[in-house]
């Protein structure tokens, strides 16, 4: 994980432990602040979502048996005395929560919250009337990380969700931050969990609907019992990943404790299965009986079945196949193997090809239907979700290029770098596509990039070296 860290804004959360103590246990403490800072100045920019995902959040927690603060564009004062507020109702808490949705900036090494009506301006300033600027006008996370770790909550859990540069803040749809540098990594300490929206050089979205894309999934699984703290934030980050094509990459640092902790709860223990109740007559059928006119019932199609069609290479069907079954049964491993023989197939059919031809055009759909076999059929969770995803973009940028379409090749491949961001094929590649747009700078430093002697793949660099030695 890179020593930086571009945040969209704050988002503080936490969560309840449950334990088993040979003691009689005490009734859960579950206490959180909740802030969303939306209505900022035309020199920060406004945000579109973040008042709305702090209340949802908010609700979320009440309904999780959290007491929660909540405020809205709060001024440094102001949040100050949240904070105090806060503080007050740690000391015994299992488990403590600090929510922030809004600007946030790294100045000198440490990360600051913008409250509204700061005042705080880098323009002219130097990086000592930087720091001093920062710690006078805004509010600094590692604050409340300490307070919360002082006040003597056993659990702490910290979400930031923001975004980096003023330029891009004032359209309203990402949560910016002042300092196109974004905001820099935190390393929680023991019993913590710091998660940020969004890693280096991503932005998080404000969104276009009621929630920012991060929200939305973190909403949705925070509120599915059974799942750990880790589990809730592994699947956010696979929905945020699936939904912006890469282009949004959570992460989470943590340094938990003890037992595992649940945000809803543990999953409902399975209902038992009553005995077959003895009856003079037999068993009603579960179904209606059917007539001679009567279509037959779709039969599922078998694990077997689907590896043949991924085998024979008939994919259209095969993925069909998959969703039928992913759709009866529920997303699985199963979707893993057929998925690498499709990327496989598709891997040696543009082995040799040179030019647009029917067979490539046929490969660009092959690649289409991966990714929604992906999407469907293979758990967010899942080991492969993000290589193969990234494989899948990659050869679909290839086969797009051998068709002429370079610019559609072009967010193939800056879909699929952020997933792998290490595959020197995949930055090679994105080179020819900047070279096929015209774009010389741009594919001579992906080329340079893939060149570098640190770069494991041999092939991608000799390859790079070649691009690179035409370019001169």
């Amino acid at each position: 994980m890179t020593s930086r860290l571009c945040i969209a804004g704050c988002l503080l959360l936490a969560a309840f432990a449950l334990r088993t103590d040979a003691a009689p246990a005490k009734p859960a403490t579950r206490t959180a602040l909740v802030i969303g800072n939306a209505k900022y100045e035309a020199a920060v920019g406004p945000l579109r979502n973040t008042a709305n995902d702090a209340r949802a959040v908010a609700k979320t927690l009440r309904e999780l048996g959290f007491a929660v603060i909540e405020k809205h564009d709060v001024t440094r004062d102001q949040l100050l005395r949240a904070v105090v507020e806060f503080r007050a109702t740690l000391p015994g808490a299992e488990v403590g929560l600090f929510y922030y949705a809004g600007h946030g900036i790294s100045v000198a090494g440490s990360n600051y919250l913008l409250p509204v009506k700061s005042g705080y301006t880098s323009e002219g300033a130097d990086d000592v009337t930087l720091r001093l600027l920062a710690e006078t006008k805004l509010f600094n996370v590692e604050q409340a990380v300490a307070d919360m770790k002082s006040a003597g909550a056993l659990c702490n859990l910290v979400i930031l969700d923001a975004c980096r540069t003023t330029a891009v803040a004032r359209t309203g749809r990402t949560r910016d931050a002042a300092n196109p540098g974004g905001l820099s990594e935190m390393k929680p300490p023991a019993g913590s969990l710091i998660a940020f929206a969004t890693d280096a050089g991503q932005t998080a979205l404000d969104g276009d609907g009621t929630n920012g894309l991060y929200t939305e999934e973190l909403l949705k699984n925070l509120r599915t019992p059974g799942l750990t703290v880790e589990q809730v934030f592994k699947r956010t980050r696979a929905g945020v990943l699936e939904r912006s094509n890469g282009g949004q990459i959570p992460a989470e640092y943590s340094r938990l404790v003890g037992d595992d902790i649940f945000l809803a709860g543990p999953a409902p223990a399975p209902a038992p299965v009553a005995a077959p109740a003895v009856a003079e007559a037999p068993p009603a059928p579960s179904s209606p009986p059917r007539t001679p006119d009567s279509p037959p019932a779709p039969q599922l199609p078998t694990l077997k079945e689907i590896a043949k069609l991924a085998a024979a290479g008939k994919t259209a069907d095969c993925v069909a196949a998959m969703q039928q079954y992913a759709q009866a049964k529920g997303p699985g491993d199963f979707a893993a193997e057929p998925i690498e023989v499709m990327l496989e197939r598709v891997k040696e059919d543009l082995k040799d090809a040179t030019s647009a031809t029917p067979a490539v055009e046929s490969t660009a759909t092959t690649c289409e239907l991966v990714l929604q076999a992906l999407r469907d059929c293979l758990p967010p969770a899942h080991e492969k979700k993000i290589p193969f995803t990234a494989k899948a973009l990659n050869r679909r940028g290839d086969a797009l290029l051998l068709l002429g379409r370079a610019d559609e090749a072009l967010d193939a491949y800056n879909a699929a770098l952020p997933l792998t961001p290490d595959d020197a094929y995949i930055l090679y590649n994105r080179g020819r596509a900047y070279q096929a747009l015209g774009n010389s700078d741009s594919a001579r430093a992906d080329f340079t990039a893939a060149a570098d002697d640190k770069v494991k793949q041999s092939g991608a660099r000799k390859l790079a070296r070649e691009a690179l030695a035409k370019l001169k």
